[in-house]
């Protein structure tokens, strides 16, 4: 996965604190894959930079404690997610479609009929935002914004397999809801047909 921008430094090094080694080591290899996914999640670099820049804040406070964790990568994460959330919440904003604008190909470009693949990516967008928690965040990471399972594994911290599995969890899922969801659509389609039909 390519990084467009190199990471800032957390504010606190930029006041010229020193900082713990492992702290900046952890801040240099995460906070680009952090951004990117605040960013699908909150509309905007600016906000997710924010948001992110509060993460670090918080975990550098209890850095001792953050490293005595079973897994401080996964406490980290859970750290990012909330100080998303509470982003999104005191900008009174509603949370952008999860993964939307990362979800974007040519598909929609390509499309023979453009409002119908636009309406059918509306329903799979709908649809991955319902997934749990960590099944939405393995998913947009991983077909969203193209990380590898062991990018993934690293930064939630869990295994390879962990994410794997969680993947076709996600996959069934998904594939049972937007499945459910289409075969009502076409169903009311040819209800509606049915009705036209009757009317002439």
């Amino acid at each position: 996965m390519t990084q467009d921008h190199p990471p800032q430094a957390p504010r606190a090094q930029r006041t010229q604190q020193k900082l713990p080694p492992d702290f900046e080591a952890f801040h240099q290899m995460y906070r680009p894959l952090y951004v990117n996914w605040a960013k699908s999640c909150l509309g905007n670099r600016h906000d997710a930079e924010e948001a992110v820049d509060a993460a670090f804040e918080q975990l550098l406070k209890s850095w001792s404690a953050v490293l005595s964790k079973e897994s401080p990568a996964a406490y980290a994460w859970r750290v990012l997610r909330n100080a998303t959330i509470d982003l999104s919440r005191a900008r009174h904003r509603r949370p952008a479609l999860m993964g939307e604008a990362a979800f974007e190909t040519v598909a929609l470009a390509q499309a023979a009929d453009p409002i119908s693949q636009f309406e059918e990516s509306l329903g799979l967008y709908e649809a991955i935002g319902q997934l749990p928690p960590r099944q939405k965040d393995v998913v947009l990471l991983h077909f969203g914004l193209d990380y590898s399972m062991v990018e993934i594994a690293d930064a939630l911290g869990i295994t390879p397999a962990g994410v794997r599995s969680t993947v076709r969890h996600a996959k069934r899922r998904l594939q049972h809801a937007y499945g459910v969801k289409r075969n009502l659509t076409a169903a009311r389609t040819s209800e509606e047909g049915q009705i036209d039909d009757l009317a002439h």
